[in-house]
């Protein structure tokens, strides 16, 4: 079966903010605002138009199609909305919205831009739905343009069709890694459906092995592999200026079969 970060959110729905105000006599006046902080909610469409837009705004969009709204899966949803800033979610139960994306019964539909992906959690077909076998599903699923590796999300990446992955090798002592990410998103996007990237950071557990398959040290990092998952090739970028259009020209390079911008080796097939 096939599956967004964003700001935390605060652990109470409101907090109490004092704010000391210094008056003209010179007096401490202590002041408790109270500040709610709104509810989640999943965005409502109202027509196809804005369902599509939604979609293509955000790596991967979360969206509830109910064809009846006095149902569990509907309060497990909205569960999930509510405790989960992570995805990005959209919701509609307009016939015109329901009808253009094909759906029949209740349904929680994931949209994943890093391979075009769609996948249908259709409630009818799995009776055992609850908001923990939800948020298990959106967490395996969860691939984004350039995903951050994890044991949960790498079902996912296995079973994603998109057999060539671009991997970034990298550490929290680079100092440059959040504008690394930034290139290797542009790139990615361009080559949506071609190539999944993904950034594999070495301090976590267990993902030194990782590493180790690519015969890589941690002097050698930030560095950029690429593989195919279903074949034996893999080859590196050499660790210089990392750029969009550089990437680029790396993977569509691989994908023809050159090794040009980068040092292949021939090796048995790799799997994350």
């Amino acid at each position: 079966m096939g599956t967004m970060a964003r700001h935390k959110c605060p652990p109470l729905s409101f907090f109490l903010l004092l704010v000391f105000v210094r008056t003209s006599l010179g007096e401490d006046v202590e002041n408790n605002t109270s500040i709610e902080i709104p509810e989640r909610q999943a965005t409502v469409f109202e027509d196809v138009s804005s369902a599509k837009v939604f979609i293509e705004s955000t790596d991967i969009a979360v969206v509830g199609f109910f064809v009846n709204l006095e149902t569990p899966e509907f309060e497990h949803f909205n569960t999930i909305v509510k405790n989960h800033p992570e995805w990005d979610y959209g919701t509609s139960s307009t016939k015109e919205v329901l009808k253009h994306f094909k759906i029949k019964s209740n349904t929680i539909t994931i949209f994943r831009k890093a391979d075009n992906f769609r996948d249908d959690f259709v409630v009818n077909e799995n009776p055992e739905l609850n908001a923990a076998t939800l948020y298990r599903y959106l967490t395996i699923n969860e691939l984004r343009l350039v995903t951050d590796y994890n044991p949960m999300n790498a079902i996912g990446l296995m079973a994603s069709k998109v057999q060539v992955h671009l991997l970034f090798f990298t550490h929290k002592d680079v100092a440059k890694n959040d504008e690394i990410v930034k290139e290797l998103r542009e790139a990615a996007n361009d080559l949506r459906g071609k190539v999944v990237f993904v950034k594999i950071d070495v301090g976590m557990k267990g993902n030194q092995k990782i590493m180790g398959l690519f015969k890589l040290r941690k002097p050698d990092l930030p560095l950029l592999a690429i593989y195919d998952t279903d074949g034996e090739r893999k080859h590196t970028l050499v660790p210089d200026d990392i750029t969009a259009e550089r990437v680029k020209t790396f993977c569509l390079n691989f994908l023809s079969g050159n090794d040009a911008d980068g040092s292949g080796t021939k090796d048995t097939k790799t799997e994350l």
